[in-house]
């Protein structure tokens, strides 16, 4: 699949703010290099939806998200405020599926009110963009990266999601230009 024929759509799931969605849709699609949009969004599946832990199952949504493609080169980011978790995971901040094209990225837990501090709109915005990032780098064919300030670093903990960097490191941005 030829880079410039690769467009990445970004979904909001539920009640997300639209101004954050095209500012990362921008700085995604200027990060990758590729063009970017927005659909209108969708409402949650109620099927992903786990009551004894008011959390959404990220497999679920992935499936759903599929889905919406339009075509085979369009990769997919749904975003939402929700918590969700997988099959070897009690919670995530992000899942995705290479095979499908597809990424899901939450806000729930890179907010610094989950953990009881004042917000920051700056800090959540950039570690929103970072886990996004890496969960599309995914899908575009990326690896995790042992470069803790590269985009692509698996980050445990919010200060590792902090201390890496906005952008692809040199060996992640030749392998990313290599395979496209």
């Amino acid at each position: 699949m030829k880079r410039h024929r690769t467009k990445i759509v970004v979904v909001p799931l539920g009640e997300v703010d639209f101004f954050q969605l095209n500012k990362l849709a921008g700085n995604l699609s200027a990060l990758f290099s590729l063009p970017s949009d927005i659909l209108q969004g969708m409402k949650l599946p109620k099927e992903a939806y786990k009551l004894t832990t008011n959390q959404y199952f990220s497999t679920v949504i992935l499936q759903k998200l599929e889905l919406l493609k339009a075509s085979q080169r369009e990769v997919i980011l749904g975003i939402l405020e929700e918590d969700l978790y997988n099959a070897g995971d009690a919670y995530v901040i992000g899942d995705s599926d290479r095979l499908a094209k597809c990424a899901v990225v939450s806000y729930n837990r890179i907010r610094m009110e989950f953990y009881g501090l004042p917000e920051d709109d700056k800090q959540i915005f950039k570690r929103m963009l970072k886990e996004s990032a890496r969960h599309l780098g995914k899908v575009l064919g990326l690896r995790s990266c042992r470069n803790p300030r590269c985009v692509m670093y698996y980050s445990d903990t919010m200060y590792d999601i902090d201390q890496k960097s906005e952008k692809l490191c040199d060996i992640c941005r030749r392998t990313y230009y290599k395979i496209r």
